[in-house]
């Protein structure tokens, strides 16, 4: 006779704990990838769970039987609603099961620090990724603090620009639209804090709106569409004037006039770019960025004299202190670095293609430090600056490697820099290369 204890359903008490990266990094799990059988890899992270079939349908909403089925390779094993399940359930990284990731990654010791439970048994250095309820409910505990009693902590201001640095830094780990849906809705959630807070927290609030509002729009830049860009960068410039932030205002005509660049209207680059100059009580680093864009509109107008506003922000970036904080604050992670790979490709603009190779091959060791679509964009105009210069095999190895990069990103602004090979195409290499470049776009 069956033992009705034994074969009871146990079904546990909140999230699933994370399991190790070993188990992603199995041999079991490679061979399921590699044979596409995403039903195997769900009943090695059930089992890995200390789960029966009849309990993860307890808890996924499906039968045993269905399980049993999902994981023998059935049909229903190939269902993408049914897949999302399991890969949210279970931890599974969603590209073992061949989905999309629309998590944000974050450290497990960061999200834990905010109130993200499931993660005490995870070492604090793992980088683990967010679902979009789990975010929302991390900026909920950022907010309200432990209590849930719908007042403000004390600390609600500080908790969610330490969130707005971890989705900035997500973007080295995550494609854009996997970061769009979740930015705008932090976004909402603090405006709706804004429109019931008073005084000196609704300012704070309204600072704090407007940099997940000009992210929201430089991401929106990114899949290229412009006129999101522009839209979501002029309301964060009207909440950095209402809260009476300088650096946001500052920073948001630095926005504009890289805008403005791509629409190749260099005197409004170099306009927005000394606006930008004229706040008052900006940081170094803000003034540094401001700077440095106004040597893009000079170098793009053809003006040599933007060498000088390369050196002066470079000096500033070199000179300004940095805060010791968690906190997100403008222009937190940028360096000389940023400066002097825009000189280069300013000298890419000039028409000094040599000096620019030059200048980017003494770059190339410490690309690695900035976003990868950074690295793409300028690993493109390498590639242009080559081919300018007559060395189309080198330009064709640096362009498929920043076609890579595209691919890896989804960012349009290095398929935009690519398709600048477009005059060579000619050569066959670059045919195919722009061909590729095409179906981007």
């Amino acid at each position: 006779m069956s033992n009705p204890a034994k074969n009871a359903v146990v079904v546990p008490d909140g999230p699933l704990p994370v399991l190790p990266p070993a188990i992603w990094e199995s041999k079991e799990v490679r061979d399921a990838v590699a044979a596409e059988s995403p039903g195997a890899v769900v009943a090695i992270a059930r089992k890995a769970h200390g789960l029966r079939q009849d309990e993860l349908g307890t808890l996924a909403g499906f039968s045993q039987s269905a399980i049993s089925r999902l994981e023998a390779g059935s049909n229903i094993a190939y269902d993408l609603r049914v897949l999302r399940t399991m890969q949210r359930l279970l931890g599974i990284p969603a590209h073992l099961l061949g989905l999309t990731d629309r998590t944000v990654p974050m450290r497990s010791g960061e999200a834990r620090s905010l109130g993200a439970g499931g993660l005490e048994a995870v070492a604090k250095d793992l980088v683990v990724g967010m679902e979009g309820k789990a975010l929302m409910a991390l900026c909920a505990s950022a907010a309200f603090g432990a209590n849930g009693d719908g007042v403000l902590a004390n600390d609600a201001v500080s908790q969610l620009l330490v969130l707005r640095r971890i989705v900035n830094d997500a973007h080295n780990w995550r494609g854009t639209g996997a970061l769009m849906p979740a930015v705008r809705n932090m976004y909402d959630f603090i405006d709706a804090l804004r429109r019931n807070a008073r005084g000196e927290v609704r300012r704070r609030l309204l600072g704090t709106g407007a940099m997940y509002a000009e992210f929201y729009g430089w991401l929106h830049e990114e899949i290229g569409d412009l006129r999101g860009a522009g839209a979501w960068t002029s309301r964060a410039l009207e909440q950095g004037q209402a809260a009476d932030d300088r650096d946001v205002v500052a920073y948001c005509y630095v926005r504009m006039s890289q805008l403005a660049e791509v629409d190749g209207d260099d005197d409004r680059v170099i306009g927005l770019a000394r606006a930008a100059q004229r706040e008052t009580g900006v940081s170094p680093i803000v003034r540094a960025m401001a700077l440095r864009q106004e040597a893009r509109g000079l170098a793009r107008a053809g003006y040599d004299a933007c060498m000088p506003r390369f050196d002066l922000a470079q000096s500033l970036a070199l000179s300004a202190e940095r805060p010791q904080s968690d906190e997100y604050s403008i222009g937190y992670c940028f360096t000389d670095l940023h400066v002097e790979i825009q000189r280069a490709a300013s000298m890419v603009d000039l028409a000094d293609h040599r000096r620019a190779i030059t200048a980017y091959t003494q770059l190339m060791p410490r690309w690695g430090r900035i976003c990868q679509w950074e690295q793409g964009v300028h690993t493109a105009k390498l590639a242009y600056a080559y081919a300018a210069s007559g060395d189309v095999e080198q330009a064709v190895g640096f362009g498929f490697t920043a076609l890579d990069l595209a691919r890896a990103t989804g960012s349009q602004l290095i398929v935009t820099e690519l398709a600048k090979l477009g005059p060579w195409h000619e050569t066959p290499a670059i045919a195919e290369l722009t061909a590729e470049v095409t179906q981007l776009r």
